[in-house]
């Protein structure tokens, strides 16, 4: 498999191993995936995507930081109903150490990145697909995988006060992924966004 960069080849390696050591069959039934005996069928921001293993070959094109996730979720995910409640990344085990670092890559890219610009914010969350929140000046739910939601809350700025931003994860994404892994599915929404963004 290419390696893009070392900050995400390493981990990619590391994770690739251990898949294709793993049990395919015990991967599905905690992460309730479809398998058929030789991949999985997994979703990510509305994307079906065939998951192939032990060589993990994926049928869409997708990037390092994007089969990482995959990879962590088949490792050491599990899935697990949301009780309906929304926390924020603090409330997460570990979540106060990585908070600064989320805070810088997450909650305050999307603030100045779509705060003077929630018309075009409308734009990308609907064609990512998303679905309108009540909560803030301009709120949008996206379903990152079957199950796991993100509330992406965005608050216009004035002449006196910057835009404002929350991020807010269902309680049962702390079943599927770690804090560290929460910052990086930031970055991946958001750099769709982007993409989505650029052709509008």
């Amino acid at each position: 498999m290419e390696v893009a960069n070392n900050k995400e080849g390493k981990p990619l390696e590391y994770y690739l191993a251990r898949y294709q050591s793993g049990d395919p069959e015990e991967m599905a039934a905690r992460c309730a995936l479809p398998w058929d005996g030789h991949a999985f069928t997994m979703c990510l921001l509305g994307q079906q995507y065939t998951v192939s293993h032990p060589d993990m070959t994926l049928d869409v094109p997708a990037t390092n930081a994007e089969r990482i996730l995959f990879l962590r979720y088949l490792l050491d995910g599990c899935a697990v109903a949301s009780s309906g409640k929304f926390l924020a990344y603090q409330e997460f085990p570990w979540g106060e150490v990585y908070l600064q670092q989320f805070t810088g890559r997450c909650i305050k890219r999307y603030a100045f990145s779509y705060g003077a610009k929630p018309e075009l914010l409308d734009r990308i969350m609907e064609n990512l697909p998303a679905k309108r929140v009540s909560r803030s000046d301009c709120g949008w739910e996206v379903e990152l995988m079957p199950g796991l939601y993100i509330q992406f809350l965005l608050w216009q700025g004035d002449d006196e006060f910057p835009p404002n931003a929350q991020i807010l994860f269902s309680d049962n994404f702390q079943y599927a992924f770690t804090a560290e892994d929460l910052a990086n599915i930031g970055d991946i929404v958001m750099n769709r966004m982007k993409q989505i963004g650029a052709l509008l």
